[in-house]
C-alpha cells in the first residue's frame, strides 16, 4: 500500500506544479517538501526534486495532461480531473483507476507565494482489493537553481 501512495504522490508533484498560478513561476529545478499523515499516523518528511521547463512553467493544461499520460502509461485510467484556477491559488480533483482493483481520489489545493515559491495541501483515499488508505499532506515547493542537463523527476 506505501508503494502506491508513493506512486499517487509522485503523480501530485506533477499536479502540484506551480505553472497553475495566475503569476508564472520561474522554469527551473524545484525542490518539494510533503510532510503529513497517512491513515492517521506521522510519516516522515518527504523530498523529492524535479525540472520544471519552461513550457511546463507557463502552460496549466499540459501539466495536467503530461500526468494523465504518465499514470495512463502505468496502466491507470484516470476517469476526471477537474482544476480551478482563482488568481494564485489552484484546486483539484482527480480519480483514477486500475481494473477495479486499485481506485485512487486526490484532492488538492495550491497557492503561489512568489515566482520561486509555493505551497499546498492535498488530501488522498486509496483502495487496493478492499483494503483502504488515506492521506493528508502539507506540500512546499521551492525553485533551488537551473535545470542541469538530463534532469528529469527524482
Amino acid at each position: 500500500m506505501k508503494t502506491l501512495t508513493a506512486f499517487a504522490a509522485a503523480g501530485l508533484v506533477l499536479l502540484a506544479s506551480p505553472a497553475f498560478a495566475a503569476t508564472q513561476l520561474q522554469p527551473g529545478e524545484w525542490q518539494t517538501t510533503e510532510t503529513g499523515t497517512e491513515n492517521g499516523q506521522a510519516v516522515p518528511p518527504k523530498v523529492d526534486k524535479e525540472c520544471i521547463a519552461e513550457d511546463e512553467a507557463r502552460d496549466a493544461a499540459s501539466l495536467v495532461n503530461e500526468m494523465k499520460k504518465e499514470i495512463t502509461g502505468q496502466g491507470v485510467a484516470c476517469q476526471t480531473a477537474d482544476v480551478q484556477q482563482n488568481g494564485d491559488t489552484v484546486t483539484y480533483t482527480l480519480k483514477c483507476a486500475m481494473q477495479q482493483q486499485f481506485v485512487f481520489n486526490i484532492s488538492g489545493t495550491y497557492t503561489l507565494q512568489s515566482p520561486t515559491r509555493y505551497s499546498g495541501r492535498m488530501k488522498s483515499e486509496i483502495t487496493m482489493m478492499g483494503q483502504k488508505a488515506v492521506s493528508d499532506k502539507a506540500v512546499e515547493a521551492v525553485r533551488i537553481g537551473d535545470c542541469k542537463p538530463g534532469a528529469g523527476k527524482n
